[in-house]
């Protein structure tokens, strides 16, 4: 078929997806099949204007490519027949119907838009902050404002995220970390052909990780008018987050059949169009290094399980992070009193490898929150619909001696202190500390650690406890300070304990009942951990004290010169810590105490 004012000409098959070009649009499409029809309609129209058939003339491969020009593509957009099924373009930039988040009818093909809105970055500037510089909050943007309390006019999207930007810069986070925030399916959908599979039997994934348009936004969480190019909000966004500051890290997950050159233009799309900090490849592939080598990507924040460490960072840029759960396990059990973990607890407090960075957390996502790490010895999974099976067997909590909420006076103040324990733990230890949003403030998901299904009060934040558990809140902002003005507790390398400097001290040393002893014991539960500030140029002395004994014990403290006294400057546990002079510090059970002083 011919078109009177359309210009159809062969397309470029190197890029995906639709470009604007010299011309006009060049559209290039992957299908193994003979032939493929491209159907542009006008918005909202039950028929196509425009049936294009690519035959092996527009076909390279298994690519079919087309150039279009000569018609004002506004107001226009497209799918691609293949055989009898239409199919959603993978590459797609947005869509343009779009529905209400888990709204999406299933027999509707999503149609993708061609004409994308000019956008004005002005001066935006990525913040290009390393690793042992930042703090990081992950959240769900959903999730994060949907909650009435969240007081935000436009909640539960992009656009909400962006209204807490104070809030999040108060807190001293200078990095977000957003779950998956492309078109994923919320219910499962033919990866082949975009339609839903048994919608009215599968549970949603509210989550995000699972496959769908990874080159889009979700409309979902754009406040934007339907048809509307609502990418802009995203990019609003970052550029908010960029003028506070504040870097953008999102969350990709990918199955482990997907195409690793699909991987790869994904995330090149999200740093390029949308000037995105980092990502966090929630995935598992033999192509990893693929990401890791490509130079474009060679000064954007790749996170992931486990980077070998054979790679190297290049030109002195540390750009890859280890995404994993072992300091969260290694500091609950520490937390909770456990047998031989201290030695353990230090290792992954202590670990900052060369080659890539450590995210630290106490808990994630599919994780009990910290709250439901104090409040439950065991998962509650029961309202997910599958007998309590799903999620983490192994949590390494402890509920304080009563399952679930409590107005137990003891119990509640020994909840209170293992949190603190647990945020001090988090923000003492090299590394990268990453917080879940909501743990500031206690957000419970009632001993749910894995409400991957859920799209009400269980994951959506309920900020009133921002008001009622303010104390929580306003320790993190002065740990987090703490912990900025103290370069010595987030360096750039490895701490060698050693004193290679001849400052007297190592930079950092453990200590036990005597001075410059460390009693690593399986029975032992304490240890203090000295780091000296002269390696930074901070003429101070740090002293952290721990105490994960049920039992009171003493420390003793380095000798220091005449002039020098130690400071308390944070305490947790009942009663507080208190020094016998400079020779010892006395902990209650269960407690952490912070002692600093000038040298």
């Amino acid at each position: 078929m011919t078109y009177k004012s359309l210009i159809i000409k062969k397309g470029n098959p190197l890029v995906s997806g639709v470009v604007k070009d010299d011309v006009g649009y060049n559209f290039a499409f992957c299908a193994q099949a003979e032939n493929v029809s491209l159907l542009l309609y006008k918005k909202g129209e039950e028929e196509p204007a425009y049936d294009i058939l690519l035959n092996d003339d527009y076909r390279v491969g298994n690519v079919f490519s087309v150039s279009l020009s000569g018609i004002d593509f506004n107001g226009y957009e497209y799918v691609y027949r293949v055989g009898e099924k239409l199919v959603t373009d993978p590459y797609t930039r947005y869509i343009t119907n779009g529905a209400e988040f888990a709204q999406t009818d299933s027999d509707v093909v999503l149609r993708s838009g061609i004409v994308r809105a000019d956008y004005d970055w002005e001066d935006d500037k990525k913040p290009d902050t390393d690793f042992d510089d930042l703090v990081m909050y992950k959240l769900h943007t959903r999730g994060f404002t949907k909650h009435p309390s969240s007081k935000v006019k436009h909640k539960g999207t992009f656009a909400g995220v962006a209204e807490k930007l104070p809030y999040i810069k108060e807190l001293g986070a200078n990095c977000i970390v957003l779950m998956p925030p492309y078109e994923f399916y919320e219910y499962s959908r033919n990866k082949d052909i975009g339609a839903f599979v048994n919608r009215d039997t599968k549970k949603l994934n509210y989550w995000g990780y699972t496959n769908g348009l990874y080159f889009a936004p979700k409309f979902a969480y754009s406040c934007g008018r339907k048809g509307d190019d609502y990418t802009v909000e995203f990019k609003d966004l970052v550029k908010a987050c960029h003028k506070e500051g504040i870097e953008v890290v999102i969350e990709l997950y990918f199955d482990y059949e997907e195409n690793p050159a699909l991987i790869l233009d994904c995330i090149r799309n999200w740093v390029l169009e949308y000037h995105i900090d980092g990502v966090n490849l929630c995935c598992l592939t033999p192509y990893e290094h693929i990401f890791e080598k490509d130079p474009l990507l060679s000064r954007t924040k790749l996170l992931y399980n486990y980077w070998k460490d054979s790679w190297e960072h290049k030109e002195g840029c540390k750009h890859l992070a280890n995404m994993n759960d072992g300091f969260m396990n290694a500091s609950r059990r520490f937390l909770k009193g456990d047998e031989d973990t201290v030695r353990n607890f230090l290792t992954f407090a202590k670990a900052n490898p060369e080659n890539a960075a450590n995210i630290n957390y106490l808990a994630n996502h599919n994780s009990f929150t910290l709250c439901d790490m104090t409040s439950f010895d065991r998962k509650h999974n029961e309202v997910n619909g599958e007998n309590n099976r799903d999620g983490a067997d192994y949590n390494y909590s402890w509920n304080c001696g009563v399952e679930g909420a409590s107005k137990k006076k003891k119990v509640v103040s020994l909840r209170l202190s293992q949190v603190k324990n647990a945020l001090l733990m988090l923000f003492l230890s090299q590394g990268t500390p990453l917080v879940m949003a909501g743990d500031e403030f206690l957000n419970s998901q009632s001993g749910n650690n894995n409400p991957y299904c859920h799209d009400n009060e269980i994951t959506w934040l309920n900020w009133r406890k921002a008001q009622s558990h303010s104390e929580i809140t306003e320790f993190v902002k002065k740990l987090i300070t703490f912990r900025k003005n103290h370069k010595i507790l987030h360096m750039k390398d490895e701490l060698k304990g050693m004193d290679y400097m001849s400052y007297g001290f190592p930079d950092v040393s453990y200590h036990s009942e005597n001075a410059w002893y460390a009693h690593m014991e399986n029975y032992n539960r304490h240890i203090g951990v000295l780091y000296c500030g002269r390696y930074c140029d901070e003429d101070e002395l740090i002293y952290v004290a721990y105490n994960m004994h049920w039992e009171n014990h003493e420390l003793a403290l380095p000798k220091l010169s005449k002039e020098s006294e130690w400071k308390i400057v944070v305490s947790t546990g009942e009663g507080g810590a208190r020094l016998n002079g400079k020779k010892n510090v006395a902990l209650t059970p269960r407690s952490i105490a912070v002692l600093t002083t000038k040298l």
